[in-house]
């Protein structure tokens, strides 16, 4: 690793879940017997949050079957251009919007906070959304901050990290940043400065509260960050927001993830078919790919 850069790293991570693990085997045990190593790897994770999640964060999945509940978080090619976009927002102090479907783990991209805390002083970041069952309920295993707890429990122990933790706030004492839960009610950051602020669910709210939480949370951050599905149409603050030229906006939509989209086509009109995942109809069908498709 004398001469590895990010980029170099990044592209030696495996990305199949079972070579993923075997890679994170051997790379615990470096880091835990080399003290030169794991230094040149700090500094590689203090770079870029992609290594943290490629390499050190795991993803926590209740609806799986118990083998694949806790499987290795490995970014897909849409959630790294997400995830590299909203380190950009919060370093510049932009707003930043994501569009999404439901399971595309748009919400599991707030364990950049975590990576933000650990390696830079002084930040403050609150998270938030509709309810306080949501945000933190201890031992509720599906909150945003269970999130943010699987980040932090299941990093090595060579890693070192030091927090403390109460309800609806982690503090990080190695670098003065801490995490604040709060709730999306009209008081929401009152009287609170912040390094960022996380906007959970917030298409989900009722459009009146939506739209006293848009004109409070412009005192409390420079970067809100909207993170949603959509669910009250076209003029609710969410999708207004998202919209703004002075938003940064992303999607995260099922049809933008390779798991879900092998033999994907779709219909627009009576007697065409468009492939929309030619490549899977093509490896499986090669005969009929031939003799049909233009």
């Amino acid at each position: 690793m004398d001469n590895l850069d990010v980029e170099n790293f990044v592209k030696e991570i495996p990305r199949t879940v079972e070579e993923n693990k075997n890679f994170r085997g051997r790379l615990n045990l470096l880091c835990e017997s080399n003290l030169g190593f794991r230094k040149k790897f700090l500094d590689l994770c203090s770079k870029s949050p992609q290594v943290m999640f490629d390499v050190l964060y795991w993803a926590f999945n209740p609806l799986e079957i118990v083998d694949k509940r806790l499987l290795p978080f490995i970014l897909r090619p849409k959630q790294i251009v997400v995830l590299n976009e909203l380190n950009w927002c919060i370093d510049n102090q932009h707003d930043f919007g994501i569009e999404k479907s439901r399971y595309e783990g748009a919400t599991e991209l707030v364990k950049t906070l975590v990576w933000k805390c650990i390696f830079n002083r002084d930040c403050t970041f609150i998270v938030g959304s509709l309810k306080k069952e949501d945000v933190d309920n201890r031992p509720d295993t599906t909150t945003i901050f269970a999130k943010i707890d699987n980040a932090l429990a299941l990093l090595p122990k060579w890693f070192n990290v030091e927090c403390e933790r109460k309800d609806m706030l982690i503090y990080f004492p190695q670098t003065n940043s801490t995490i604040i839960g709060e709730t999306t009610n009209e008081n929401f950051g009152a009287s609170k400065r912040a390094t960022a602020v996380w906007l959970d669910e917030f298409g989900r709210l009722p459009p009146k509260i939506a739209e006293s939480v848009e004109g409070t949370v412009r005192d409390v951050s420079s970067c809100i960050v909207y993170c949603s599905t959509h669910w009250f149409g076209t003029n609710h603050p969410f999708n207004l927001a998202i919209n703004k030229d002075t938003t940064k906006h992303c999607t995260l939509f099922w049809w933008e993830n390779p798991e879900k989209t092998k033999f994907l086509y779709s219909s627009p009109k009576e007697g065409f078919v468009e492939l929309l995942d030619i490549e899977s109809y093509r490896q499986t069908y090669p005969e009929l790919i031939e003799k049909y498709v233009n």
